[in-house]
């Protein structure tokens, strides 16, 4: 098992994840404080055997499994192998690493994929194929909190900034929860303008360009938000 280890964190690149032959049952993972256990299903699409590398970090690309911790989750198996076809359950555990109680906290389960050029694996760099690293956000959730209500889109506040040559829009968040936009639309009678506000932490806000004259006036606003099993959902608003 340390050899593959060696192989893992120092041979590896980073692939594009749009290539990437493994299929995972969801794009979030929601996990409480309450929970002890959490399992995700994981599908080998390829025509041929992979190897997975799994674990949990802040996020950032240069992070490798062995300078993390301080994390309140971790995967198992850390390192297995998917045959063709195969699906396996990755077990996502609580590790009990004190977290904040009064918001979510954002953290990230990578899974590596490797692919072989060969019929059978060796740490031998010539065997490697293609890499391929694929993110999703783990949120976690204090045991405080509800699951995130139905109408958390209409707890976002929109405010439309007007300067000299330029609308912006400022998107706050007041609630404990990470917000996602899919979109944010601005429509008016001559179309409609899309915008990408991203993700908001707990309690914070951010203020978008909306890249039109301070004299172009919208009539609706809608917010499409991403909920915890990635649906969209749409917030209709008259300004």
């Amino acid at each position: 098992m340390r050899n593959w280890h060696i192989l893992f964190l120092s041979l590896l690149f980073l692939g594009n994840g749009s290539n990437a032959g493994i299929t995972i049952e969801s794009s979030r993972v929601v996990f409480s404080a309450s929970d002890r256990e959490r399992s995700l299903m994981l599908a080998n699409s390829n025509d041929y055997p992979v190897l997975i590398q799994t674990w949990v970090d802040n996020g950032a690309l240069k992070n490798m499994p062995e300078n993390v911790d301080n994390v309140p989750v971790i995967p198992l198996p850390s390192v297995f192998r998917l045959e063709p076809k195969e699906k396996k359950n990755l077990r996502l555990l609580a590790t009990h690493v004190p977290q904040a109680t009064d918001r979510e906290s954002l953290y990230w389960l990578n899974v590596y994929e490797i692919s072989p050029t060969e019929t059978k694996f060796s740490v031998d760099l010539s065997t490697v194929k293609v890499a391929v690293r694929l993110q999703l956000k783990l949120f976690f959730r204090p045991e405080n909190l509800t699951p995130v209500p139905d109408k958390i889109a209409e707890k976002q506040h929109i405010e439309l900034l007007r300067s000299p040559g330029k609308t912006s829009i400022k998107v706050s968040n007041p609630t404990p929860y990470f917000v996602t936009y899919n979109s944010l639309i601005l429509a008016s009678e001559n179309g409609e303008h899309i915008l990408s506000p991203g993700m908001l932490s707990p309690f914070s806000s951010k203020t978008i360009d909306t890249g039109v004259s301070a004299h172009w006036q919208p009539l609706r606003i809608i917010l499409e938000l991403i909920d915890d099993n990635g649906k969209v959902v749409n917030e209709n608003r008259r300004i």
